[in-house]
């Protein structure tokens, strides 16, 4: 099926949808009742099922055995992060509907797979690596996904050889990686390569990026953005890897891989150290704050990056409570000018990304995440106020945003970041159901 989206004001027809869930059009029906304002309503009628509309694709083996290929959107290829992401809000839905429950096994299935063709690789087209930049946050929401599903569901049937193995690979990797650039681990460590095997002149240091100094972090070349990084140790990305080691622990026990289940343990317990040890930095004007990036040698970059895991995004992944005191200094540096990627205009306000190559580009992923992690009604509210004028007539989000001029955007069919306000709204519905009955 070949559809065109890029003009699309509103779903594709029914015929056209790769993947219909009728237990999530009931969601749909039942919470687009209760939102007053129509744009805001028309907005989540079109996000919240945009990855099951256009981005889904499953299938089963002659056995029966699921396999769900997830594309980011317009980029027709498989991110690790992308997709868990994407179908992330129908999570809390599969008790209740089997397709979606099967499409989760499909997409776990076929997430340990690609990992065991390239556990380096962030992103794979349908039968090989897509894209080979190695990014720490990519194996942690493998683990997110499996971790997930069998909270819901507490049935680990599924985690069968091929995803102990894969498993067991991404605590390897992590592991390796908490190495420093010498001599002796040189040849273990991951660095980047063109497709034909040549160093990348992009990558500092001959492809392995700047060194770092052994501190009990995992070093990765490339941030959640896909860029490189500036120092090797990306404390969000390391945070999420802590809560999500400790959780897939839990995984692992339940199908008797006890060793599995100790490494696990026992390298989140370092890793968490080294964020306590070297990612909380001061700051001359907030106090303690999170580092966005160290090295271990006393180098570090006050930043935060739209992508997820952001500093921002701490609580929402799970390894801070929203009212932790270096939380709350980090958040307050990350809104506002303090934050050399942070923007505020004629149409909007938000963090910005390097990844846009340039300084006046909000990104919706992270003003959605702002919301997510607040508890202050006026706060979400002005969140939600950005969204709303800024998607310039498509309702739907996209990636980047001028914010001076909110026709000027990037990506059109961005499915992450519609997932995420899809499951904003939900939030929404459940904690704060009053913003939803007045116009914005």
């Amino acid at each position: 099926m070949s559809v065109d989206y890029s003009h699309a004001h509103n779903r594709p027809d029914l015929d056209d949808r790769l993947f219909v869930c009728d237990f999530v059009e009931d969601v749909i029906e039942k919470i687009r009742r209760r939102i007053k304002d129509p744009d805001l309503e028309r907005i989540f009628v079109n996000c919240l099922p945009n990855t099951l509309d256009t981005t889904v694709q499953y299938s089963e083996d002659e056995t029966g055995v699921p396999d769900t290929y997830v594309v980011t959107g317009d980029i027709p290829a498989l991110w690790l992060r992308d997709s868990t992401c994407q179908v992330w809000p129908y999570l809390s839905f599969i008790k209740d509907d089997n397709s979606l429950r099967k499409m989760f096994e499909g997409l776990i299935n076929r997430q340990a797979r690609s990992i065991l063709k390239d556990p380096y690789a962030n992103a794979f087209d349908r039968d090989g690596v897509f894209e080979r930049k190695y990014e720490l946050d990519s194996l942690c929401f493998f683990l997110r996904l499996s971790s997930g599903y069998f909270e819901k569901t507490k049935d680990n049937v599924l985690f069968d050889d091929v995803w102990l193995r894969a498993v067991n690979k991404v605590i390897e990797i992590i592991f390796i990686e908490q190495s420093t650039l010498n001599k002796e681990n040189l040849d273990l460590l991951y660095h980047f390569r063109t497709r034909s095997g040549h160093l990348h002149p992009a990558v500092r240091i001959n492809g392995y990026g700047y060194p770092g100094k052994n501190c009990g972090l995992s070093r990765c070349v490339f941030r959640p953005s896909d860029d490189e990084c500036v120092f090797p140790y990306i404390i969000p990305s390391n945070a999420m890897a802590v809560v999500e080691l400790r959780k897939i622990s839990e995984v692992l026990e339940s199908i008797s891989a006890y060793e599995a289940a100790k490494m696990s343990l026992k390298l989140g317990k370092a890793i968490d150290r080294g964020i306590y040890e070297w990612g909380i930095v001061d700051h001359k004007v907030m106090g303690k704050i999170y580092a966005y990036e160290v090295d271990g040698l006393g180098s570090c970059c006050i930043m935060d990056d739209p992508n997820i895991p952001s500093l921002l995004s701490l609580p929402y992944l799970g390894y801070v409570k929203a009212d932790d005191e270096v939380y709350v200094n980090t958040r307050k540096l990350l809104l506002s000018e303090w934050n050399g990627f942070y923007a505020r205009g004629r149409s909007a306000s938000g963090i910005t990304s390097p990844h846009m190559g340039t300084f006046n580009h909000y990104w919706p992923l992270a003003t959605i995440m702002q919301a997510l992690t607040s508890n202050n009604e006026k706060e979400i509210r002005s969140c939600l106020k950005i969204l709303k004028k800024t998607h310039d007539g498509t309702f739907f989000m996209h990636e980047a945003i001028d914010v001076d001029d909110p026709h000027k955007y990037s990506r059109y069919w961005f499915a992450w970041a519609n997932s995420l306000f899809g499951e904003l709204i939900l939030k929404i519905d459940s904690d704060f159901p009053g913003l939803l009955n007045d116009n914005l």
